[in-house]
């Protein structure tokens, strides 16, 4: 598809290193923030990106005047190109056209608008095609049923695709995503130069924590030893060996088939020797990790209250360095810091600790309205 482009000059874009703009672009598209009818323009060690309101993406969570900044910048504007979900909604309404079939505003709504991407396979949102005017479609004519699927991994240039589905509220948080064309689920990507494995239909993968595996990657690590408490597929333990470049990671998981994904990754990256999992029940499994960690990491939600005592007992003598996950009321955030350090300090003195600091509060992301998922990095010595 083609069309002419005119010029608009002036235009606030977000200015951003090209080492990042994959990140940004990502957490840009997420919130809808990216204004489609302008491109992205290369500025050689950077880019920039158009945008809709640069007061509203100046004051996301995520923002960081130190490595984006706005400045106005000639960029084209877009003619006649379409979205892939306008593509996908558009050759959709013309398939059912030739089935004698309307694609009605109803229909419409449960057609995907954002997906996630793993190489060759697309995860679409658990809602897509799911409503009673498509289960009727579907169900009557199987082969029309193909043919919109494949609509939807053409128009996302993929030759997979899965739906997914709400975390299994089991022990294991299991993925519970539905391979509609395809017949595995194993992907192997890389993210901010750290290769990651897993099987999309047995594990999840929280691409939403993309800025906070950056950050934690960008953390000089070199001679430590961590404790990562929740390592799931090595979210956080891969990037602190591969960027970080953590001396030994123990990573502490439940779920077999995430182990099976760490150690693939670890493989991948060339670090299964820095890398030692310890599986079970972490509650049971920190105990034997006792007084051997410059840092604990807990990445998990909502909570990880109850290993707290655990972590600091992994801290050296000397102490070290935690990473408290946590899912917070915005407008208790304040309170909440205060009372989980005021926290912290209790075990912590227990164990012989006299200095507690809270060092930094980074807000992740937006978990659920209202909800702010935060991480605490706390020093204790």
């Amino acid at each position: 598809m083609t069309g002419g482009v005119n010029h608009q000059t002036g235009v606030f874009s977000l200015v951003v290193d090209k080492t990042i703009a994959s990140r940004i672009h990502q957490q840009l598209a997420d919130g809808d923030y990216i204004n489609n009818h302008l491109t992205i323009k290369d500025l050689g060690s950077q880019i920039a990106i158009p945008v809709k309101n640069p007061a509203v993406v100046a004051n996301l969570a995520w923002f960081d005047e130190k490595m984006c900044k706005f400045e106005p910048i000639e960029l084209e504007t877009k003619q006649s190109i379409k979205t892939p979900a306008q593509d996908i909604a558009a050759r959709i309404e013309k398939l059912l056209q030739e089935n004698s079939l309307q694609l009605t505003e109803n229909m419409a709504a449960y057609l995907p608008n954002k997906w996630e991407l793993f190489g060759d396979l697309a995860l679409v949102p658990s809602d897509t095609l799911v409503s009673s005017e498509w289960d009727k479609i579907c169900s009557e004519n199987e082969s029309l049923n193909r043919e919109i699927w494949q609509v939807i991994a053409d128009s996302l240039k993929v030759v997979r695709i899965g739906r997914q589905s709400e975390i299994a509220k089991d022990e294991l948080r299991s993925s519970q995503v539905k391979l509609i064309i395809g017949k595995s689920g194993e992907v192997d990507f890389t993210d901010n130069g750290v290769k990651f494995w897993l099987d999309v239909t047995k594990v999840m993968f929280s691409s939403g924590n993309v800025s906070e595996r950056h950050r934690i990657g960008d953390i000089d690590m070199t001679g430590e030893v961590v404790v990562d408490a929740f390592s799931g597929i090595g979210y956080y333990t891969l990037p602190m060996l591969v960027r970080s470049n953590a001396e030994h990671v123990y990573a502490c998981e439940l779920n077999p088939n995430s182990i099976v994904a760490l150690a693939k990754g670890a493989e991948l990256n060339d670090v299964t020797d820095k890398l030692t999992i310890v599986e079970g029940d972490n509650e049971i499994t920190l105990r034997g990790l006792t007084g051997i960690a410059d840092r604990v990491h807990m990445g998990i939600l909502p909570s990880s209250r109850n290993i707290w005592p655990l972590a600091i007992d992994c801290l050296k003598q000397t102490g070290g360095m935690l990473h408290v996950h946590m899912n917070v009321k915005e407008i208790e955030i304040d309170s909440f810091v205060d009372d989980c350090v005021t926290e912290l300090q209790k075990y912590a003195n227990h164990r012989g600790f006299t200095n507690i600091k809270l060092v930094h509060v980074e807000k992740v992301k937006w978990y659920a309205p209202h909800i702010r998922h935060l991480v605490l990095d706390v020093s204790i010595s």
